[in-house]
């Protein structure tokens, strides 16, 4: 699916769509919880049917539909059939450890964007827990055999928050205590704390102190009716689009769910942009903002529409310490910024982001490529502001990974949009 914008966004008001991490921390809580449960107000993408689908090979009956995600779980099962994460990384790492709650062998794949991550904490964890794996090409298909087990366990935090979320998850339900134990700093560490804020909501309690969590074995997690709050992570294309001239309340946005991504606030704040914090809602309006260097290692996701607000503000801009978007659903440092000089932006990399220096404007351009990138097909039609003609975005389909209906939000503010 090809999309032309013929008019960008133009402002007005907007319900946000529910959180995705929150939705596959939610589902997963529910489904290791004994009873039914509902996730009210779930965001349903392809990342997120992806965890219904692993965890339904696992023995768990789900009721989907619009405002509801009803969960039946009477213990999980061994599955019997290879699970398929699709392109979803935290279907995949938060799911690795759940897998290994029952004795067997288990085998994980995904589509080819999702083969090319890498999975090394968790091979080294399996050294340390003394399991059997094999990796049957460099990162997927993988292929684990036996049960994971209480103990005192290192992992760097530097690589992905999604491996230490898998932990917390698992370890809580087996015999004996743990204790794990983060020989690096912790990039996404709101991911983390994202984590225990489910798991609490649903029975179970970790504590944390230096960077190492101390988790009592022998858990259990309790149903639980849970409603998913709306998602900073795609709410920051639409208050990048409000500074750069769009003018746009936001709604369902609650600052006390740890979104890491909720920094798209202060990264706007810090240019000089216009935000402001209401009872649930928060506006953005049309700013001058002013170059700055932002360190990404908290909150990498929102590189690509970070990118393109530096790319459109006074003077120079820096993305420090965001090489991790090297390792998403396309290398973001390279394709947004391949994207983006398309349409004029003046933007070098380098090894762990990108220098920018700002322009006032942006020229059209029929020949924008998504790289199968949700967070890339976002951006550039929020670039669409400040470009002084249509563009055409390729591949747009991509969009479905995590926000399906971006496309009609996007002509509720005032969009004109033509597929092909």
């Amino acid at each position: 699916m090809n999309v032309i914008i013929k008019k960008p966004i133009s402002g007005g008001t907007l319900d946000m769509i529910s959180s995705k991490s929150l939705t596959h921390r939610a589902l997963i809580a529910a489904a290791l919880s004994k009873g039914q449960s509902r996730i009210i107000k779930p965001l349903l993408s392809e990342d997120t049917y992806a965890t219904i689908d692993v965890l339904s090979k696992m023995g768990i009956k789900f009721q989907i539909n619009q405002e509801e995600i009803i969960v039946d779980s009477n213990g999980l099962s061994l599955p019997t059939e290879t699970l398929n994460c699709n392109e979803s990384g935290s279907t995949l790492r938060f799911l690795i450890p759940i897998a290994l709650l029952n004795e067997g062998e288990v085998t994980f794949d995904g589509k080819p964007g999702l083969r090319k991550r890498p999975l090394s904490e968790y091979i080294s964890l399996f050294k340390q827990m003394g399991l059997q794996y094999e990796e049957i090409s460099e990162n997927l298909p993988l292929r684990v055999k036996g049960k994971i087990k209480s103990g005192e366990y290192h992992m760097r935090g530097d690589i992905s928050s999604q491996f230490i979320t898998g932990l917390l998850f698992a370890l809580p339900m087996v015999d004996g205590d743990s204790k794990l134990i983060i020989d690096t700093p912790i990039e996404s560490k709101d991911y983390v704390l994202m984590t225990i804020f489910i798991l609490k909501k649903f029975g179970i309690d970790i504590m944390v102190k230096n960077n190492i969590f101390y988790i009592k074995g022998n858990q259990s997690y309790r149903k639980n009716d849970y409603e998913i709050p709306g998602d900073f992570s795609q709410a920051a294309f639409f208050l990048a689009a409000g500074v750069l001239g769009a003018n746009i309340e936001l709604k369902r946005l609650d600052i006390n769910t740890h979104q890491a991504d909720e920094r798209m606030i202060e990264f706007i704040e810090n240019m000089n942009g216009d935000i402001m914090i209401g009872n649930g809602s928060i506006t953005a309006k049309k700013s001058k903002t002013i170059g700055q260097i932002h360190d990404l290692s908290q909150s990498p996701d929102i590189g690509p529409i970070l990118a393109l607000l530096c790319a459109l503000s006074e003077g120079k801009s820096e993305i420090i310490n965001a090489s991790r978007l090297r390792i998403k659903e396309s290398d973001r440092i390279t394709s947004i910024s391949t994207e983006l000089r398309k349409l004029g932006a003046k933007i070098t990399e380098t090894k762990d982001g990108m220098k920018i220096q700002g322009v006032k404007t942006l020229r059209s351009c029929m020949d924008l490529d998504s790289w199968n990138d949700h967070r890339i097909v976002m951006t550039l039609a929020i670039a669409a502001i400040k470009v002084d003609g249509p563009i055409r975005i390729k591949n747009a389909e991509a969009i479905n990974k995590s926000y399906p209906t971006f496309f009609e939000d996007y002509q509720k503010l005032g969009g004109v949009i033509e597929y092909e």
